[in-house]
């Protein structure tokens, strides 16, 4: 008799499929069920009163505005609440306040309603139920003032403002004051669900999870491409590791170009190491949801970077190895060496060019140092020649090469400082500004490639043993020590750039909302700004 087999166990989900799903399933649900109730709310929510002002006062000595017509579409504003609306438009240098002045509105408004509304007023602040509109065409300030019971908060009377400001740039004064009004009106006792702290929730909400949902599917397919685009690397650094080792064993051992190398080296073994900790982490071939988690994805980018950087390293062994001892494609290696230095000489012009400025502007010392500099590139490529030729005829070693390469990059630094320091003096007129030029930062895209190079690796080394010698340009980076003059033609653009914004910062436009007056007995809501 034929036992019935036990019912077959269902199959696990791959890898971080079902779980982490599930999770961000329930995320996902909560935040759209609080959007979806923060919308019910809003359609739910019983109508807003709509009450035209119980009173339209125009107080308009400046004579800038039509009384009449701007009356009419005052008193069509519909209030969530009966209020008082008032109008100003004034000049405040007329009332004998100083327009320079930061409070120069608020306390033209105050004046007036001293002088010819005090009903306006509630001891030191303004009356109930009072909302006040004012503008200043002549010297281009306005203003929103209200009594205690119907005041905004500082942000809301400074969005009236921005409301009015558009309209009051186009000198339409009624537009700007019937702008502002209706801003106002709209602002006053706004239900919670209308206001811009719920509206940005609700989208928030929305917004986070078409973000997760987003940044999950976005998330699986990059960690799943950095994984495929590594491998490769990953396989050809496994394929040249015999190679990169004994090249870094037979380096030269007293070549100080070598001993920077060697300390490459001892991050390569280290990176071997950690890149097979993360390949054995990531299965192949990678199940359908792996690079749904989060400590997936962080393993697909360091396994990428891990990979990028042996891949780096190697070839930058191998390569110090062929020139130093000038085997294999030692000469790619040299030029590789070179490439810095004939960039500077490439960028001369446009560097001086830069430096001269106007030539009727330029002193002795200045021009001096100008030819001074081109002379040296003169003399630079030349010799440059004669090392490569020289170095090809196993006339002179690798290191004696590279040696005359650094002393010939000193020379030529010493010129460009010279031209950098008479631009200076030239550009500055005090010495904050001469510090701000010699601080400039420069950022130059090519300089990682010039970070591999055996001079570049000898400059960081010595840096680090405290062996530098001092030139005045220790802070620059190794960009400057190995190219100088392409490095002052960067700085140049950057430095130019930070004097401008020193002299003409883009601080405030003169938009800000102030609040407050000149006189401390009064405390009254509302603020001004400028347009």
């Amino acid at each position: 008799m034929l036992t019935p087999s036990p019912p077959l166990a269902a199959p696990s989900p791959p890898d971080g499929a079902r779980p982490r799903s599930s999770v961000r399933a329930a995320s996902l649900l909560t935040l759209l069920v609080v959007a979806l109730l923060m919308a019910l709310s809003a359609a739910l929510a019983p109508p807003a009163a709509a009450v035209p002002p119980s009173d339209v006062t125009i107080d308009d000595p400046a004579d800038a505005v039509d009384d009449e017509a701007l009356a009419e579409q005052l008193a069509r504003v519909e209030f969530r609440r009966e209020v008082d609306l008032a109008v100003v438009v004034v000049d405040v240098t007329e009332l004998g306040i100083p327009a320079s002045r930061d409070t120069a509105l608020n306390d033209a408004v105050l004046a007036h309603a001293k002088q010819e509304r005090p009903e306006w007023m509630d001891g030191d602040k303004w009356a109930d139920g009072l909302v006040i509109i004012a503008l200043d065409p002549a010297n281009r300030i306005l203003g929103t003032y209200g009594g205690e019971d119907v005041k905004l908060s500082a942000g809301g009377f400074e969005n009236v403002q921005d409301e009015m400001r558009d309209p009051a740039q186009d000198r339409d004064w009624e537009g700007a004051l019937v702008a502002g009004a209706e801003d106002y009106a709209e602002l006053l006792d706004q239900p919670w669900w209308q206001t811009t702290a719920a509206i940005g929730g609700a989208l928030a909400a929305l917004g986070a999870a078409a973000a997760t949902v987003l940044g999950i599917i976005v998330g699986r397919r990059n960690a799943r491409a950095r994984v495929a685009s590594a491998r490769p690397g990953w396989d050809r650094v496994r394929a040249e590791r015999a190679q990169t080792e004994a090249a870094a064993r037979t380096l030269p051992a007293r070549s100080p170009y070598a001993e920077a190398v060697l300390d490459r080296y001892e991050h390569y073994l280290t990176g071997i190491e950690k890149a097979e900790q993360l390949d054995q982490q990531i299965p192949a071939p990678l199940p359908w949801a792996w690079g749904l988690r989060g400590h997936q994805r962080r393993a697909s980018k360091d396994f990428s970077r891990q990979v990028e950087r042996l891949d780096a390293i190697d070839d930058d062994i191998i390569a110090a190895n062929d020139l130093l001892h000038r085997i294999g494609d030692w000469r790619s290696a040299w030029e590789r060496e070179q490439a810095p230095l004939r960039d500077s000489l490439e960028a001369v012009e446009g560097a001086l060019m830069r430096s001269e400025g106007d030539p009727s502007e330029r002193s002795p010392e200045e021009q001096a140092a100008v030819d001074a500099l081109r002379e040296q590139c003169e003399r630079t490529e030349v010799e440059m020649n004669r090392l490569t030729r020289q170095l090809g005829q196993d006339e002179i070693t690798p290191d004696t090469a590279l040696e005359r390469l650094d002393t010939l990059t000193a020379e030529l630094s010493e010129r460009a400082m010279a031209v950098r320091e008479l631009g200076i003096s030239r550009m500055a007129e005090d010495e904050g500004e001469v510090e701000l030029l010699r601080d400039a930062s420069v950022y130059v895209e090519d300089e990682e490639v010039y970070d591999r190079t055996l001079r570049a690796r000898r400059h960081q080394r010595l840096v680090a043993d405290g062996a530098a010698g001092s030139d005045g340009a220790d802070g620059y980076g190794t960009f400057w020590h190995i190219s100088p003059i392409l490095w002052l033609n960067t700085w140049h653009s950057e430095a130019a750039d930070e004097l401008e914004s020193h002299r003409n910062p883009s601080g405030s436009s003169g938009a800000s909302s102030v609040s407050g007056y000149s006189s401390s007995s009064f405390s009254g809501a509302g603020s001004s700004s400028r347009f």
